[in-house]
């Protein structure tokens, strides 16, 4: 089984999140293949990004360098992958996905306490199973079209449409056999601010 975590090596806040997250992973019996991240510095050219958000906000440069994080980790599939990013702390074993081209596992909020029993939702980009057809499609279909979501969006509604399934359908089968989540220290803060 490979897992492969998203992490800026340079980033405290990032080092501070991988280091919590993988002693949990290895703890359960897991290897962590780390995966360095894009950073507003070295974006690619490759993705096409509308001039607006679907929400009408602009892109950030942050949000461009989350995406492309996931597009080049895309590109390295060759066999099946679960995919993380360094806030993702697992409270249980992995799900199987047996043959299936992807898979979800990670919620958001998790922090009872910060998020006051808020209903949990699934977190596409902080936890997705894919195997090299998988990668290939989310890698076609970001190509294809200009990009008017963050990386989140686009892992959901690839995933939502492959699926066949409607929509609470879909949230409900992933929050179900959900295995990880992501953390928040509000101290700390995240690496990865985004303007929804």
């Amino acid at each position: 089984m490979k897992i492969k975590m998203i992490a800026l090596s340079h980033c405290p806040k990032s080092q501070y999140y991988s280091q919590i997250c993988v002693e949990r992973w290895n703890e359960l019996g897991y290897n962590i293949e780390m995966f360095e991240g894009t950073t507003p510095n070295n974006l690619g050219n490759e993705l096409k990004f509308a001039e607006r958000k679907f929400s009408g906000n602009r892109f950030t440069e942050v949000e461009k360098a989350i995406w492309y994080s996931h597009f080049r980790i895309w590109q390295t599939i060759t066999e099946p992958t679960y995919v993380i990013e360094h806030d993702t702390y697992p409270f249980r074993s992995l799900p199987n996905f047996g043959n299936n081209n992807f898979g979800l596992f990670s919620i958001f909020p998790r922090n009872e306490r910060a998020w006051m029993k808020m209903k949990e939702y699934i977190s596409p980009g902080s936890g997705y199973y894919i195997n090299k057809q998988g990668a290939s499609i989310l890698i076609d279909w970001a190509l294809a079209i200009e990009q008017s979501e963050n990386v989140d969006g686009h892992i959901h509604q690839t995933f939502l449409r492959l699926s066949g399934l409607k929509e609470q359908e879909f949230l409900d089968k992933f929050v179900e056999t959900a295995s990880c989540f992501q953390i928040v220290q509000y101290d700390i803060g995240t690496s990865a601010e985004h303007n929804t």
